[in-house]
């Protein structure tokens, strides 16, 4: 995964006020939404429309291998946004693309989704995604889960922000 750094630099003196932001909460889905698709180089995006009970759901699939999936799931008839998430399945065997696929491509979505929304919490979020337990933990704006799943063949690790 690419982040589009020449343009995220000129774009971030032009929209400063509004990036910067996003620290305080998030902005409402279709921002969020296009935020991740300019600053995120998918291979595959999907949005999964409302359906009853759910809100829109925007899907990107990041790395060589596909193993990368970030979501922003808006709240039901709101135009909010209820969390924002990445999800990496580590493969700890070699199904065709090696052991750790897409690697530095997660660390890389790790570390935007710290700088853009946990900056305070960054060394611990860092700590706990790449550990084999899950923790939670909170900033003034955002409740932050973190999930870790061991598999026979993968980790799944999760981490999911919503707001306070």
């Amino acid at each position: 995964m690419k982040f589009r750094l020449s343009l995220s630099f000129c774009l971030l003196g032009i929209f400063s006020s509004s990036i910067l932001s996003f620290a305080e909460g998030f902005q409402k889905y279709s921002q969020e939404v296009s935020f991740a698709k300019m600053m995120l180089e998918c291979t595959k995006e999907k949005v999964l429309p409302p359906m009853k009970g759910f809100g829109a759901l925007y899907i990107c699939t990041l790395g060589d291998a596909n193993t990368i999936k970030w979501f922003v799931s808006e709240k039901p008839n709101t135009g909010k946004v209820m969390n924002i998430g990445m999800l990496w399945n580590d493969w700890k065997s070699n199904e065709g693309y090696g052991i750790h696929s897409d690697l530095q491509e997660a660390k890389e979505a790790l570390a935007f989704l710290i700088d853009m929304y946990a900056p305070t919490r960054k060394k611990e979020i860092e700590k706990a995604f790449w550990g084999s337990q899950s923790e939670e933990f909170s900033t003034s704006d955002f409740l932050i889960y973190y999930t870790h799943k061991t598999g026979l063949k993968k980790d799944e690790r999760l981490i999911v922000l919503e707001e306070n």
